[in-house]
């Protein structure tokens, strides 16, 4: 597995062969090809980790969903094992200022679990289920704290005293588009 950040970035993208992605996620599928042509080794996966943010604004929302759109088209294309390794969100106001998890209202809340829910789905939906190895939530609960990873930032999906917040609810519905029967 190679795991790396920032694949789904929307900047410097560029357009190949229909799909339009981060140069870093096309520069990795390259690399990847260079490393197995010695005829030993062998990667089996692509891990992302998306740390990433809901925005408020409307432009910077449509040009996040289009990076991670691209990098789940880019991700399926080179047939290896597609892993969702470090999932986390947080809240970016109207003017791409960070909310804090003390000032996030209930509304800003659910918005949030409906991009959980339609990231998610996304991948459920362009990754082929043969390639599909993974969503690892990166972060259990809120971290409060000025300390530690993004401090006061609401990237759980439990707050700090283990409560369920709606980022649960949009997770699990995310879950269960993807599910058929057996």
């Amino acid at each position: 597995l190679v795991n790396d950040y920032n694949l789904g970035g929307e900047w410097g993208q560029t357009t190949k062969d229909g799909i339009k992605a981060s140069k870093k996620l096309w520069s990795l599928v390259n690399w990847i090809k260079k490393w197995e042509a010695d005829g030993e080794t062998y990667i089996d996966g692509i891990g992302t980790q998306m740390h990433i943010s809901f925005n408020k604004n409307a432009n910077s929302q449509n040009g996040l969903k289009s990076a991670i759109t691209g990098m789940f088209q880019l991700m399926a294309k080179s047939g290896k094992l597609a892993r969702v390794s470090e999932l986390d969100m947080g809240y970016n106001d109207a003017n791409g200022n960070s909310v804090p998890t003390s000032k996030m209202t209930e509304e800003q809340h659910k918005e949030m679990a409906d991009f959980y829910e339609w990231i998610i789905k996304e991948y459920l939906c362009i990754i082929p289920p043969e390639q599909q190895w993974g969503i690892c939530q990166w972060c259990a609960t809120d971290n409060v704290s000025s300390g530690g990873w993004r401090a006061n930032t609401p990237v759980g999906i439990w707050d700090s005293n283990y409560y369920r917040k709606h980022v649960y609810a949009g997770f699990v519905r995310g879950l269960s588009s993807g599910t058929t029967d057996v």
